[in-house]
């Protein structure tokens, strides 16, 4: 039928009187004893509002864009259909002895007859590939993955799609056997909140300068963040006040608007920061045999709940907002595929880095947030920069240690052995007191 503004919609009445009999309406002239399809016969089970629901539900996703009619059709997107490596091999050598179809054949294999005979001997089909130069040469550059199948109609051709798993060129100049001729060293790293990190590079030198320090601190970044909880604060105290009007949905709405754009803001930042990192360890691994040590902030939300110690909320909040293990695993895939070795990448726990001097190991307390002075030395040195060189001096104390053969990476859980290690034993000066 026909509507006021010219829009098609479906009678639903045109529809009962096809579909539903009316044989217990008191009037016998109203009565409807058959129709042409009748869903009682069909399904004897169902009632008549069950009957009247469907129809409704069909006609509301009928006019919803389902009808030939509709405005705004649904589009047809191709599903892709890839095939893992498991279910495929692709060889340079026809499968038949005298074939000369092909050079490159591509075998996947029949699940079908699999799970017919229930044997884990798969039958396969083999399919000859005309490959050129080009994508020969472009195979060479990786691993396959999985491949997906695809027919062209205007072409009558069936096509191939291979997805390859191509790792960056490395990075770092030295290898396996002239790191042995560089000096040994290893970089501390200590994870903060307020500044990302600092780097302290222990050398067969017995002074730290200016080059073994590094900062990795943006004022950029703290200033977006600062401007971003500040829109939340605001608009979380405004939707707080308008609980009863209609403006809390509103207020909500482009709340989480906010809270997605700063997510994808502070994922950029930290992937900035993460090469920044990986830059300067760059650098140091081409003029040292260089090991690299993170501390691993596992415990450091323990005691800092609401109530408990002198923490406050905004520090708590910066605090459980942190996402180290993040950032860790981003560090730690980033040097991998950069060709550091998995042995080199070190996460061991910071426990007590921060509130013992680095100099005379003796614990000591802290005057001000962010500085360390020990009474014993009349030494007074930045929190995370004592931290940076603590974690590496337990990692470098840990190599010294009697009936111990493995050290433990605490976020992977790997165990690798100390021969590893033995270049570090140069570096046995840094456990003295100075």
């Amino acid at each position: 039928m026909k509507t006021k503004k010219g829009e098609i919609r479906v009678h639903r009445g045109k529809l009962d009187e096809l579909t539903l009999t009316t044989s217990r309406l008191k009037k016998v002239e109203e009565r409807r004893e058959t129709v042409p399809h009748d869903l009682k016969k069909m399904f004897p089970y169902c009632s008549h509002d069950e009957f009247q629901e469907c129809r409704d539900i069909a006609v509301q996703l009928y006019e919803q864009g389902y009808r030939p009619e509709a405005t705004r059709p649904p589009k047809k997107r191709p599903r892709k259909q890839l095939i893992n490596k498991n279910r495929f091999i692709l060889t340079n050598l026809p499968k038949e002895k005298n074939n000369s179809i092909s050079r490159w054949w591509v075998g996947i294999r029949d699940s079908l007859d699999t799970w017919k005979r229930k044997t884990r001997y798969h039958q396969r089909l083999w399919l000859p590939l005309e490959m050129s130069t080009f994508h020969q040469k472009e195979l060479k550059k990786g691993q396959v993955k999985s491949l997906e199948l695809r027919y062209k109609r205007s072409t009558s051709e069936w096509w191939v799609y291979f997805q390859l798993e191509v790792l960056p060129p490395s990075s770092f100049s030295y290898s396996v056997n002239n790191s042995s001729s560089l000096p040994p060293a290893v970089l501390g790293i200590d994870l903060g909140i307020n500044i990302p990190a600092v780097g302290v590079l222990l050398t067969p030198k017995k002074k730290l300068t200016s080059k073994e320090i590094k900062f990795w601190y943006t004022k950029q970044w703290n200033r977006i963040n600062h401007r971003y909880k500040l829109k939340f604060s605001r608009l979380q105290r405004k939707a707080a006040l308008n609980d009863q009007s209609g403006k809390k949905h509103q207020i909500y709405r482009f709340l989480g608007y906010l809270r997605r754009r700063y997510r994808n803001v502070k994922q950029s930042y930290i992937h900035q920061f993460i090469n920044d990192v990986v830059r300067t360890i760059g650098t140091y691994a081409q003029m040292y045999d260089l090991f690299v040590v993170v501390g691993y902030p596992k415990n450091v939300r323990k005691g800092k709940e609401k109530g408990k110690g002198k923490s406050t909320r905004y520090f708590r909040r910066k605090l459980h907002q942190w996402n180290f293990s993040l950032v860790l695993s981003l560090l730690r895939r980033a040097l991998i595929l950069r060709g550091f070795a998995p042995h080199r990448i070190l996460i061991i726990d910071e426990r007590g880095t921060s509130s013992h001097c680095s100099r005379c190991g003796k614990e000591v307390s802290r005057p001000v947030r962010g500085l360390i002075h020990c009474p014993f030395c009349n030494y007074t040195y930045h929190s995370d920069l004592t931290g940076a060189r603590n974690i590496a001096r337990k990692f470098l104390s840990h190599l010294f240690r009697p009936r111990v053969t493995t050290i433990t990476d605490y976020f992977t859980g790997q165990k690798f052995s100390l021969t590893h290690y033995t270049v570090c034993r140069g570096l046995s000066h840094w456990l003295q007191s100075q």
